[in-house]
């Protein structure tokens, strides 16, 4: 197997302040290609469902740690794990020669955690007790949520408009993303999984399906792109993908005959929605801030907590408490308009 060139040197600064080292992606390729402890990596990447990017810092992570201990996985401990996490903190440099930030402190010890949460439901033989399990995570503050204002709305709507041969499917991936999907659930979504009312979401960062309705607005765009794709001669099945690529070097009877092929990826829908925040005017837009904005939104209108959980699939009261704080900060402007208008 060959592994990425494309990892960033890891630089080690001792505690007396003495010349700085540097680990190189040669020196993980040297350390893994020859390492037991990395087919168990490789079983658990291919056994778990990630985003490319997820996929990406967790085995770019899961090779630090292998490069720092030694230590088989039956020997280690929460202490060692305690160990690497001060490693991370006052060890390991950007390229830039900064330390590292909290948060990506958090995502290296969160990768460790769930690599070894799988060993041990995998492997009990190996390893009887997360050694993740006693280290804690590095506390930070409560991100805010980035939903967008009803103006911006307003500007995404009107640049639809101004698209030429993606503009029906540009616009069905606007209504559904903004029901709260992720943009990985949305590239997995196939033709089947919408029954005219419900989207049936199989594939989700927390391995549990869940339905969403989408209202009546939205089931139009979806229908009408659909109906698109009849009237140009695609035979419509179950297992065709929803949305399709439309690269421009992918011509049209292969996207007819070969949908599969030719599903919009994840990577295919952050291009569409930053060419579409570009026409916009808005040069931030992203796949993600859709969700923000179902979340939040249906908290302000009064939904229960619970409900707008399970339409969104959260399942960390953390991160789900960003829309929680949004939304009582918009209740509370609002009343306070409201009272002065009086």
């Amino acid at each position: 197997m060959s592994y990425s060139t494309n990892l960033p040197p890891i630089k080690l600064i001792s505690l007396e302040g003495k010349k700085q080292l540097s680990l190189q992606t040669d020196d993980f390729k040297r350390t893994t290609s020859s390492d037991i402890r990395w087919l168990k990596v490789q079983e658990f990447l291919r056994s778990v469902s990630l985003t490319p990017n997820s996929r990406k810092l967790y085995e770019r992570e899961l090779r630090r740690f292998l490069a720092w201990s030694k230590l088989g996985y039956h020997e280690l401990r929460t202490r060692h794990l305690a160990n690497y996490k001060e490693y991370l903190a006052e060890e390991v440099c950007t390229d830039k020669g900064r330390p590292l930030a909290k948060s990506s402190i958090n995502a290296a010890l969160g990768a460790l955690k769930s690599f070894f949460h799988w060993l041990r439901d995998t492997y009990p033989d190996i390893i009887e007790v997360n050694p993740m399990a006693g280290v804690k995570f590095e506390k930070l503050p409560l991100p805010s949520a980035q939903d967008l204002a009803p103006s911006e709305v307003e500007q995404v709507r009107t640049a639809l408009n101004n698209l030429g041969e993606t503009k029906l499917r540009d616009t069905a991936l606007v209504h559904i993303l903004c029901h709260g999907l992720r943009a990985s659930e949305v590239s997995s979504l196939n033709i089947g999984n919408y029954d005219g009312k419900l989207l049936y979401i199989e594939n989700t960062k927390d391995k549990k399906p869940r339905l969403v309705p989408l209202v009546p607005e939205s089931r139009k765009a979806v229908e009408t792109y659909i109906q698109h794709r009849s009237d140009e001669g695609e035979q419509l099945h179950e297992d065709n993908p929803l949305l399709l690529s439309y690269h421009n070097r992918i011509p049209q009877y292969t996207r007819i005959n070969n949908p599969e092929g030719a599903r919009l990826s994840y990577h295919g829908i952050y291009f569409a929605i930053t060419k579409l925040g570009e026409l916009a005017q808005l040069p931030n837009l992203h796949p993600h801030a859709f969700r923000h904005t179902f979340a939040t939104q249906l908290l302000i209108v009064g939904m229960d907590p619970t409900h707008v959980k399970t339409l969104t699939g959260h399942e960390s009261e953390r991160a789900f408490r960003r829309y929680v704080v949004r939304a009582k900060q918009a209740a509370a402007i609002a009343a306070f308009d409201k009272l002065h208008e009086q």
